[in-house]
């Protein structure tokens, strides 16, 4: 089956189009054949990049600008400012919140897990951290995961958090040290596998190794944003950014070697060959997608819901840099469709998650939390 790409862009039925400001304001599109609207939920969350659903219907909303953890009413819209997340460091253009998610067991055990940049004496480095919602403040607060070493600078510290079977997986970006990710002594440019308790599983890849940290599962990455679980097959799958161009979207293996920054199908941001300009090397691993020239992919998740038939099975990720949501169709493992909605907007989408209504929530910058729901 051949790929194909189309651009789907069609403006709401609206004129003119409303300023994407206002709470309740919708946006009409269509996708193989299925007609949807897309409604803003909330606004005035800066750089909204994580979003969970609690059992009550309320979103939690993570504002990496801000460090701040909301709490959104999808009816009215209205937030409220968790108490009790005073460790965040927010004070560059990547560092902040970084991500929010609840345990599958949230019902009886209450978990919420973060992921944030963390200031420490010589640099920052990122953290994990579990707690609980009693009212409007988070407790319980417990430190399961600090990457290290800790570096300067504010950059390219992944952050994101997917939860399955009882182990907790991070993204690692490379802190814009591209080599230390091709080392095993150090969290950087890597996925590590913790038991959602925060303690080491045993079955981690490189657990006994001296040259080896035992929280790593792959390694090779440069900053992944986006990962989420095959709700059929069990896999890990991340996208990750690319320097200029080579957006990635790749399996997560055990042990595997993702070829940052020896393989890359990007080039450096001043228009040279990366390293000696490889795309491909033996004991590397190949992504399933890539993009040139990129996206900026950002948040990623499979659709598993019935509102949107024809979306069943298909990865979803934001695109920042090319401002649309991005959808690929899978056909025995290969990516045989890809699609860009909302292309119209210039939205900047950062945060894609799935409800369990079924429905779509998106997190773009500058403000808003969207809904997708079908007609």
């Amino acid at each position: 089956m051949p790929f194909t790409f189309s651009i789907v862009a069609l403006s709401a039925l609206l004129a003119p189009p409303p300023s994407a400001d206002s709470i309740g304001q919708r946006w009409r599109y269509a996708s193989d054949g299925m007609a949807f609207t897309v409604e803003v939920v909330t606004t005035e969350i800066r750089v909204p990049v994580g979003i969970a659903l609690l059992p009550d219907g309320r979103l939690l909303v993570a504002d990496r600008f801000f460090g701040r953890l909301y709490a959104v009413d999808p009816k009215s819209g209205a937030k409220t400012v968790l108490e009790g997340l005073t460790q965040v460091l927010a004070d560059s253009s990547e560092a902040g919140l970084l991500d929010v998610v609840l345990h599958p067991d949230y019902r009886t055990n209450g978990w919420i897990y973060l992921a944030y940049s963390f200031d420490r004496p010589g640099g920052t480095t990122t953290v994990v951290d579990r707690a609980r919602l009693a009212g409007n403040r988070l407790t319980d607060i417990e430190r399961l995961f600090e990457a290290r070493p800790i570096v300067s600078g504010s950059e390219h510290y992944g952050g994101r958090l997917a939860l399955q079977n009882g182990f907790l997986y991070l993204t690692l970006g490379d802190r814009n040290t591209r080599d230390q990710a091709q080392y095993l002594g150090n969290h950087h440019g890597k996925v590590i596998r913790l038991r959602d308790d925060g303690k080491i599983p045993a079955d981690n890849p490189f657990v006994g190794r001296d040259d080896a940290l035992p929280e790593i599962w792959s390694w090779g990455h440069r900053n992944p944003q986006g990962l989420a679980v095959h709700p059929a097959t069990g896999e890990l799958w991340a996208n990750e950014h690319g320097p200029r161009g080579g957006d990635e979207v790749n399996v997560i293996r055990p042990g595997a070697n993702y070829g940052w920054p020896l393989i890359t199908y990007g080039q450096e941001y001043y228009g040279v060959p990366v390293g000696k300009g490889l795309t491909r090397r033996d004991g590397l691993e190949q992504p399933q997608h890539y993009w040139v020239p990129g996206i900026a992919p950002s948040g990623l998740t499979f659709y598993s819901g019935d509102k949107f038939p024809a979306w069943r099975g298909n990865l979803l990720s934001g695109a920042m840099s090319r401002t649309h949501l991005n959808r690929l169709v899978f056909d025995n493992g290969r990516v045989v469709k890809e699609e860009r909605l909302l292309s119209d907007r210039g939205w900047r989408v950062r945060a894609v998650v799935q409800g369990p209504d079924g429905f779509l929530y998106l997190g773009v910058d500058g403000g808003m939390v969207l809904r997708i729901r079908p007609n």
